[in-house]
C-alpha cells in the first residue's frame, strides 16, 4: 500500500537557479545603461529648454561685462556704474546704425557720414544746423567738446562708442574716431552762382569733367579751398557726399559752393558770357592738340578751371586756352589733383 501511495502521489519539481555570470552581469548592465540614459536624456531637456530660455532673455537684456547676466555680472555692472568715469558710463558697446527711424531709403537720399577729425569740425564750422547725431570715441571727447556742448544745448543725440563700432558705421578705419550724420547740402545752380558772384570782378572756378575717384575728388576740393576757388561745378553733386571725398578734403568741401551742371557745354558758354575765360588743362602734352605750357600763358580775372580725368574733345574745343605741364621720359604726366594745385598756384601768383 505504501507503494502506491508513494506512486500516486504528484511529482514535484524545483527549478535550479541557473547561474550564468555572463549573461547575469549584461542584463544587469542594460538595465542600469537604460536608466542612467533616461537620466541624461531629461538632464539634456532641462538644460536645453532652460538655456534657450536664458538665451532668449539675453537677447533682450543689456550686457555691459560680456558675460552671462548672473549674480557676479550684475555685482560688477554696478560697481562699474559707481567707480568709473562720467564719459565711461555713456560709451555704447551695441550694435549702432547710422540712420535710425523707418524711412531709410530717405535718410540715405538726405543724409551722408561726415568722419575724420578736420571734416567733423568744418562742418561744426560753417553749417551746424546741418548735423543730426555724433558717433565719437571717448579719447575724442576733448577735441570736440564746443561740438559736444552744442549738441546738448540743442538737444540732439550724440553716442560715445568705441573705435569698432565707428568703423563698422564708416565701412573704413580711417575715422579719426568721430562720425557725424549731417544732412546734404543742396548745390546751386549755375544761374544762382552767377548772380551771387556778380559784383565780384575777380574770381576761379572749376569745371570738374568725369573724376569720379573719390580720393582724387577730395585732393581736388582740398586745393581749390586751398587756393580760395569759390566753387566746383559737377554733373553729379552727390560725388562730393562721400565720406572718402570728405576726408580727403580735410573740410576744404564745406568752404567750396557746390554747382550742378547737366550740360557742360551749354554751362561753359554761359560762363563766357559773363566774361570768364575758360582754361582747359590737359593731363599731359597731346602733340596732336595744340596747346600751351602753363608759364606761358595768359590768364583773366574771371577763370573756369576745366579738369579732365580723360580727355573730352568737346570741352577742349569750348576752351578760349589750353594748357599743359611739360613732364619728361620718366613721367610725363601727375596726378590730376597735384597739377590742379599747381595751375591754381600759378593763377594765385600772377
Amino acid at each position: 500500500m505504501n507503494d502506491n501511495t508513494e506512486k500516486n502521489k504528484p511529482a514535484v519539481y524545483y527549478a535550479k537557479k541557473q547561474e550564468n555570470p555572463k549573461h547575469s552581469f549584461a542584463t544587469k548592465e542594460k538595465s542600469k545603461n537604460s536608466r542612467n540614459k533616461h537620466r541624461e536624456d531629461s538632464f539634456q531637456s532641462n538644460s536645453r529648454s532652460k538655456r534657450d530660455f536664458n538665451d532668449r532673455i539675453e537677447t533682450f537684456r543689456p550686457n555691459v561685462s560680456g558675460r552671462k547676466p548672473d549674480s557676479k555680472a550684475r555685482s560688477d555692472q554696478s560697481q562699474y556704474d559707481l567707480n568709473d568715469s562720467p564719459w565711461q558710463k555713456k560709451v555704447r558697446n551695441n550694435e549702432q546704425t547710422p540712420t535710425f527711424g523707418f524711412d531709410e531709403y530717405r535718410q540715405r537720399k538726405e543724409e551722408s557720414l561726415v568722419y575724420s577729425e578736420n571734416s567733423c569740425k568744418a562742418v561744426f564750422k560753417h553749417r551746424r544746423l546741418a548735423i543730426v547725431k555724433l558717433f565719437i570715441t571717448q579719447e575724442m571727447t576733448y577735441q570736440f567738446k564746443d561740438l559736444i556742448n552744442w549738441l546738448v544745448k540743442q538737444r540732439l543725440g550724440y553716442d560715445v562708442v568705441s573705435s569698432e563700432q565707428i568703423t563698422k558705421i564708416t565701412q573704413t578705419p580711417h575715422h579719426g574716431g568721430v562720425c557725424l550724420i549731417v544732412k546734404k547740402r543742396v548745390p546751386l545752380s549755375l544761374i544762382d552762382y552767377l548772380a551771387k558772384q556778380s559784383d565780384k570782378t575777380q574770381d576761379c572756378l572749376l569745371a570738374i569733367d568725369d573724376v569720379n575717384n573719390p580720393h582724387n575728388l577730395g585732393g581736388l576740393i582740398r586745393s581749390a579751398a586751398f587756393f580760395d576757388v569759390n566753387g566746383v561745378m559737377l554733373r553729379q553733386t552727390n560725388l562730393l557726399d562721400s565720406g572718402a571725398a570728405m576726408r580727403v578734403a580735410e573740410g576744404g568741401i564745406e568752404a567750396v559752393e557746390s554747382i550742378k551742371s547737366d550740360d557742360f557745354i551749354a554751362s561753359l558758354d554761359l560762363l563766357k558770357q559773363h566774361g570768364y575765360q575758360v582754361v582747359a588743362l590737359l593731363p599731359c602734352q597731346v602733340k596732336s592738340m595744340a596747346s600751351t605750357e602753363l608759364h606761358k600763358a595768359h590768364f583773366n580775372q574771371k577763370v573756369a578751371l576745366v579738369i579732365f580725368q580723360q580727355i573730352n574733345l568737346k570741352l577742349v574745343n569750348c576752351a578760349d586756352v589750353v594748357v599743359h605741364l611739360k613732364g619728361n621720359d620718366n613721367m610725363p604726366a601727375l596726378n590730376i589733383s597735384v597739377a590742379t594745385g599747381i595751375v591754381l598756384s600759378h593763377l594765385q601768383n600772377q
